[in-house]
Order: C-alpha cells, then structure tokens, then sequence
C-alpha cells in the first residue's frame, strides 16, 4: 500500500482547487471593476453638481474606456423609496437615484445622489441570471438659485 490515494482522487482535488481559485480570482476583479465605476460615477455627479448632460457624458466615456458591461433593456427598479433617474442613463449596468432633502443649518436645499453598480461575470450561463449590486452614496450637493428645483418636485 505505498499510495494513500489514487490518482484519479488526487487530480479531481487538483481540479476543484483551480476551479474554486479561479472563480474567487474572477469574483473579485468583477467587485473591483464595479466598485471603480461605482466611484467614477459619484466622482462625476459631483463635479459636476449633480446628474446632468455634462456628467452623463463623463460617465459614457468612463464606462465605454474600462468596457463595463452594456445592457439592452433599462432594469432599474424602485431602492429605498425612490424612483430611478433613467432619462440620462445609457445603456450600461448602473442607475443613479438622487434623495432631495432640506436643512435649516446651510438654510437651503441639498441633493444626495445614490448610485448602483453591478458586479457580474461573463460567463454563458450564470453571467445572464447573477447580477449582484454595489451601492455608493454622494456627499451633499448643494442646490443654489433654483438649479436643481426637478429633485425637489418629485418629493411628496
């Protein structure tokens, strides 16, 4: 009895280890790819106070230079109460979502805009049903002279 185990055992534990690493190396590199877009995103509304042609446009050029994933049909749904912005979105996995709130310390109005990002990964069979979702948050954008009275109309 010099072999403890076979070697068809030996190779199939070979196998599952390469495939487990594999997965978990392309798990993490899509978390990675969705999580910068994620941070573009938000990095973009904010320069350019708020979600409008000029960040739109930023973002497409962003998302078009890392090859994020594109999709055909527009799924963003309600989060947390609130409606999605799809009017300037394109045709990538991500919406954009903006909370309208009012402070009396700045005595004025502010915007937080919520941004979901998806992580996925390209394979024929999973990569169409497993879509899992990266949340990120703005800070304030504050809204001076009217220019973002639209958020403020959609609050009941």
């Amino acid at each position: 009895m010099r072999e403890g185990i076979g070697s068809i055992a030996l190779y199939n534990i070979i196998i599952v280890f390469i495939t487990i690493t594999f997965a978990i190396l392309a798990g993490t590199m899509s978390y990675s790819k969705a999580f910068k877009a994620n941070n573009r995103i938000i990095n973009a509304i904010e320069k350019y106070e708020g979600y409008n042609e000029n960040s739109a446009q930023s973002i497409n050029d962003y998302l078009f230079s890392i090859g994020y994933q594109t999709d055909t049909v527009n799924s963003c749904k309600l989060r947390r109460g609130l409606q999605p912005m799809d009017d300037l979105n394109p045709n990538y996995w991500f919406c954009v979502y903006a909370k309208a709130e009012e402070t009396k310390a700045h005595n004025g109005q502010y915007v937080k805009f919520g941004v979901v990002t998806y992580i996925y990964i390209d394979m024929p069979i999973i990569g169409d049903y497993l879509r899992i979702p990266v949340y990120g948050e703005s800070n304030r954008v504050f809204c001076f002279w009217n220019k973002c009275s639209s958020y403020f109309d959609t609050i009941e």
